[in-house]
């Protein structure tokens, strides 16, 4: 199908020849193909052209949204640690609270001296 409205776009062949070249019983067919080809390039060029007025981005655009994407892990990493902190408090808390009801000693001392 391409290499035939190939070789009628490029004026090698009319529909007619190129009907009889490639046994196509209909030129309804062919005008249909021929429909879709163009459509697909134009679709393909009206791309390029969105492509284009893109401008390309920057050095420092791509700094500033390098920076972004950083601040969001370093805020994401203080939450964790804050969450953490509170943990340990947490564990702490009930460390403390068993030692004093059961009266054993739960916390592993230092080793060094």
């Amino acid at each position: 199908m391409r290499q035939m409205v190939e070789e009628i776009t490029c004026g090698r062949h009319t529909i007619e020849s190129a009907m009889s070249k490639y046994q196509v019983l209909t030129r309804s067919t062919v005008t249909k193909w021929l429909e879709r080809v163009r459509q697909e390039e134009q679709a393909r060029i009206h791309a390029m052209e969105d492509n284009r007025k893109k401008p390309p981005t920057t050095l420092v655009e791509h700094v500033v949204q390098h920076a972004d994407a950083l601040t969001g892990q370093v805020k994401q990493l203080q939450q964790q640690l804050e969450q953490a902190e509170l943990q340990v408090l947490y564990y702490k808390n009930v460390i403390r609270v068993a030692e004093q009801e059961l009266g054993l000693s739960i916390e592993k001392k230092s080793a060094t001296k």
